[in-house]
């Protein structure tokens, strides 16, 4: 049985709708992740999910149980927060033990519980310590532990690194991980940020405008994106709309800046126009002479294993370009051969275009 289904979830405030006939299967000790820009709706998604709001319409259920008009302290999940709301006047033992101690556990059990998720956490030895002794990265397993040790069916994390320096993220990153796997629990994580929900998720939904966009493993989102918004906001792309110029074996061929491109026919047509999405690292520089096409530097980003060059071709086309830093990069206005091989890029849906967030 699945943890979580959202089955045409609407959410109105006022006259606008930030969540729109949302579908959403989330399956027992999965990882998922629901990623976005800022106002697409995700963080409304979870809260609907944990009981702070409720639909206008649609089913919230957990594990088979309707859940719309269920209070929060009766749903079988828990809630973290990027701001972690730890009691500063606890230590560590105690801060975990919150809940335990609200339930009247016995002395004994509650004693067992907080070493065996401290354990989980890499806390063990840290139990008498102020929270205030802790580093932010201490600090945030803290409230995992404490979230944890209650043993929530989901739980529910709203981009619980957001404050952390970059370092610090990474390093929490494979923690969660490591901790979901250790523990076995649904993890439903909102975040905005792509690389995070990349590394972490099992699958991920995409979401835009309240509605979701695209469900998938990571993998299937960044190498065969659904529509332009998809590809544009995980990961860099170029986006190219081309007309087809034949259709022969189920593959439509088409050209863009005069080099061949195909992609699976799907019963299309010969003159129809497509959209397609054609990663940088899809795009190769090659040797003066080779197959390919003339371009012009007009920027180049080194960032560290790899360069980003922005090109300009003959037909004032920008394409974006990304290549190993194996050797000294090119200079602004400095020319390139460049091409691509047929299968190269993946057609996708047209619908808005994601701004360039890191």
């Amino acid at each position: 049985m699945a943890d979580i289904v959202l089955s045409a979830v609407d959410k109105i405030f006022g006259s606008d709708r930030v969540v729109s006939n949302v579908d959403l299967t989330v399956e027992n000790g999965e990882f998922f992740s629901l990623l976005g820009p800022s106002g697409c709706g995700k963080t409304t998604t979870l809260r609907m999910i944990a009981g702070l709001e409720t639909p206008t319409s649609g089913d919230v259920t957990i594990r088979g149980q309707r859940m719309n008009d269920v209070p929060i302290n009766k749903r079988p999940t828990n809630l973290v927060f990027q701001k972690m709301a730890l009691f500063p006047h606890l230590d560590v033992f105690e801060n975990v033990a919150f809940g335990l101690r609200l339930k009247r556990l016995p002395g004994a059990e509650i004693k067992r519980k907080v070493g065996d998720i401290l354990d989980v956490v890499s806390l063990t030895g840290f139990e008498k310590r102020a929270v205030s002794q802790l580093s932010g990265g201490q600090q945030q397993r803290v409230a995992i532990a404490r979230a944890l040790v209650n043993e929530p069916a989901v739980l529910l994390l709203d981009e619980p690194l957001g404050a952390l320096d970059l370092k610090l993220q990474l390093h929490l990153q494979r923690e969660l991980r490591r901790i979901q796997k250790a523990t076995g629990t649904t993890f439903i994580y909102v975040t905005h940020n792509q690389a995070e929900a990349l590394s972490m998720s099992d699958r991920l939904a995409v979401m835009n405008g309240g509605k979701i966009e695209q469900i998938g493993t990571p993998a299937e989102m960044y190498l065969r994106p659904a529509t332009s918004f998809v590809a544009s906001f995980i990961g860099r792309t170029n986006l190219i709309e081309a007309r087809i110029d034949n259709v022969t074996s189920g593959a439509a061929h088409l050209s863009h800046e005069g080099l061949p491109l195909s992609v699976p026919a799907e019963e299309l047509g010969a003159g129809e126009t497509v959209m397609l999405s054609l990663r940088p690292e899809r795009i190769e520089i090659r040797a003066p002479g080779a197959e390919g096409i003339d371009a012009t530097v007009t920027e180049a980003e080194f960032m560290g294993s790899t360069v980003l060059y922005r090109m300009k071709t003959a037909s004032d086309r920008t394409l974006i370009v990304q290549t190993l830093a194996d050797r000294a990069p090119l200079r602004d206005g400095e020319s390139a051969r460049i091409g691509w091989a047929p299968d190269a890029a993946v057609q996708i849906r047209q619908t808005s275009v994601a701004e360039d967030i890191e």
